[in-house]
């Protein structure tokens, strides 16, 4: 069901009146609901066909024959894993098992190419295998596909050699292909991976990096030298190694070695927004926890050493079913808000609005989501907002920093009295004695608000 919700955000975002089918959730949260009137545009129907024609058989045989403009399937391949469309030439990239294909803005199949099945073994390395090492045929199935505008490139991520990314020509995905020997993503079928690019160090908003988040696997020696959470390089004597590395640091987060087997995280969607990137997951409260939450992980753009990695919790909640918590965010988008959702929201129509479905855990505290589900709407303005108070929260000397899956969580230290702003750049220990103070030699830059610790949730 995860890419009928996706698509649904879509169709949301895309009418031009969205006050009718906005309904109070919580204080503050927002569900879109889909009348039967709504007419979804051209390009969204030909989204939902090519994903029905894979996952939704059901849905289309369901769907009215009008709204179906045309579709493309594969008998051949088990599985469409992700779908991706040039905003400037309006082509069709699907990633599959196996397989990539490239189609026209009227999906008709342009090329496609083969990525597996080949011969492979957990116990393999990115460069090398053993002769002692046991490979057996393994099937590549698509873990992320990224489109890089600015050099017209497409990436392609499979689960191969230890998750491996293909830099292909985004004109002909068949021209050109440059494999790249770098462990990127998850290396198996079910474990998550979140990649996308945004402004990134050395040099943001000028260079472009790509973000990465990975599920940590199991039953290899070598994962444990893929980070969770990291920014890659997308220069071409450097393409997707670690974009600043230094002795200790880096713009990379590892899951300690302690937590990591034992404390799954669920990378869900991820995007940029106002000089900081973001990765919605699902994990456990605590490392002695076993319920599930959902969250929202930030970083700097400009933050070479992830000193400003950031977590808070995020809620979606009903008060229409007497405060019933939806746990698991399951799907995601971010867009700007059209006139009459900006309104409701208090914002402008160019601010950015984070679209986010949501299910229950079943059974109760489990990381498996139940056939409810509920869409809640946040501005990111208010997200932005919800971040800043934590860190005021930490640094005047109440809660704790938190994230004790990555170090030992600490009793936040009073620092300042009025904490207002902070550059994003914390020294070594992540918790000065005192905040630095935001400074611009541009009057009209922003100055955006990091720091690293969790402490209290994302409240409507």
């Amino acid at each position: 069901m995860q890419s009928v919700l996706c698509v649904f955000i879509l169709l949301c975002l895309f009418q031009n009146s969205l006050a009718s089918r906005i309904s109070m959730i919580s204080n503050g949260l927002k569900g879109c609901r889909l009348g039967a009137a709504m007419k979804p545009p051209l390009i969204i129907v030909v989204v939902v066909a090519v994903l029905t024609a894979t996952r939704l058989k059901s849905a289309t045989a369901a769907a009215s024959s009008r709204d179906i403009v045309k579709t493309y399937s594969d008998p051949s391949v088990q599985l469409f894993n992700h779908l991706v469309i040039d905003k400037n030439t309006g082509r069709v990239y699907i990633g599959a098992v196996n397989k990539l294909y490239q189609l026209s803005p009227d999906l008709d199949l342009v090329a496609t190419e083969k990525t597996g099945p080949e011969l492979d073994a957990d116990e393999c390395s990115v460069l090398e295998c053993t002769s002692t090492v046991n490979k057996q045929l393994t099937n590549n199935v698509n873990k992320a596909l990224v489109i890089d505008y600015t050099t017209s490139r497409l990436i392609s991520c499979g689960s191969l050699f230890q998750g491996i990314c293909s830099v292909r020509n985004l004109h002909n995905i068949s021209d050109g292909v440059v494999q790249v020997r770098e462990a990127v993503v998850a290396n198996n079928a079910t474990a998550s991976t979140v990649a996308f690019i945004a402004p990134g160090p050395p040099n943001p908003p000028v260079t472009q990096v790509m973000y990465v988040g990975v599920t940590f696997t199991l039953g290899s020696p070598y994962r444990s030298e893929v980070p969770a959470v990291s920014s890659r390089s997308l220069e071409k004597d450097r393409m997707f190694a670690i974009a600043q590395t230094a002795v200790t640091t880096g713009t990379r987060m590892f899951v300690n070695s302690l937590a990591r087997e034992r404390y799954p995280i669920t990378y869900v969607y991820g995007f940029a927004s106002e000089g900081f990137s973001y990765f919605l997951t699902t994990q456990m409260r605590h490392t002695t926890s076993s319920q599930f939450i959902s969250k929202l992980v930030r970083v700097c753009h400009d933050d070479e050493n992830y000193y400003s990695y950031t977590e808070i919790p995020i809620d979606c909640i009903s008060e229409a079913q007497g405060g019933r918590k939806y746990n698991l965010v399951q799907a995601a988008y971010v867009g700007k808000a059209g006139s009459d959702l900006a309104s409701d929201l208090g914002i402008t129509a160019q601010d950015d609005v984070l679209f986010a479905v949501f299910s229950e855990s079943d059974p109760a505290n489990s990381n498996k989501p139940s056939n409810l589900s509920a869409l809640c709407v946040y501005s990111l303005k208010a997200i932005r907002r919800k971040f800043m108070q934590n860190i005021k929260y930490c640094f005047s000397g109440n809660g704790q920093r938190g994230l004790d899956f990555i170090s030992p969580s600490l009793t936040c230290v009073s620092t300042v009295s009025q904490p207002v702003k902070f550059e994003c750049y914390l020294p070594p220990n992540n918790l000065p004695s005192a905040p630095a103070s935001g400074r611009s030699n541009n009057s009209n830059q922003k100055l955006h608000t990091c720091t690293s610790f969790s402490v209290s949730y994302l409240e409507a």
